[in-house]
């Protein structure tokens, strides 16, 4: 029989900080016919992630539309749109949770909605929308 005086707890030396938090509705669009329609929102004027080494971005989607995109984009002054998170149709209709790494400093975050109905109906609207969004930095 072997016996050990070491602890077996596991330490956990993650150190996570919430950086910007929107409780409720984040943004939403609605259609009411066949037509495509894009909604950007920006999060806030800029971020800077240069001290951690990854970040989490949260929320939940949801879309009532046939042809559907949630994604997240970042902006700086070199690099425009870069894509970190995108999910299509069917997949826009979960709790989204993802990291990627630190895209560094005077960054503006970007949430795009898109839907483009393909069937759709008299006098019906389609929706597609974002709530509970959470950005943690990772150290």
């Amino acid at each position: 029989m072997l016996y050990s005086c070491g602890s077996d707890t596991a330490v956990n030396t993650v150190n996570e900080t919430i950086l910007y938090e929107e409780q409720g509705l984040v943004d939403s669009a609605v259609v009411t016919g066949c037509y495509a329609y894009t909604r950007s929102h920006f999060l806030r004027d800029t971020f800077n992630f240069s001290s951690y080494n990854m970040i989490k971005i949260e929320f939940d989607g949801l879309s009532t539309s046939d042809y559907s995109t949630i994604s997240v984009l970042s902006n700086n002054a070199i690099i425009t749109n870069e894509v970190l998170y995108r999910r299509d149709n069917d997949s826009v209709n979960n709790y989204h949770s993802f990291e990627v790494p630190s895209p560094g400093d005077s960054v503006w975050i970007e949430l795009r909605l898109y839907m483009n109905p393909q069937v759709c109906g008299t006098n019906e609207f389609k929706f597609i929308r974002a709530r509970d969004l959470k950005v943690t930095g990772i150290k």
